[in-house]
């Protein structure tokens, strides 16, 4: 893949494909080393899993999830099993 350096005022910056997944306000890890640069995407990887997390615990909470006991209580009659 091929990323084209555009002027951004006195600096220069890149535009990502979106394909990447990344979205605005996303902060990447760079690092230089030799010719090569290395765009570290793993801090966005752990910050979005954390965030499922936590939001998995903010369902359970508000108990927007069911146990599979609770689901063949309610649904029993109509074939659950």
């Amino acid at each position: 893949m091929k990323i084209k350096v555009r002027n951004i005022g006195n600096s220069v910056g890149i535009i990502l494909p979106k394909e990447l997944g990344l979205v605005s306000g996303d902060i990447i890890q760079a690092e230089k080393k030799g010719n090569l640069f290395i765009l570290d995407t793993s801090e966005i990887a752990r910050e979005h899993d954390r965030k499922l997390v936590e939001d998995s615990f903010a369902n359970f909470e508000k108990e927007l999830i069911v146990s599979e006991s609770k689901m063949k209580a309610i649904f029993g009659k109509y074939g659950w099993k």
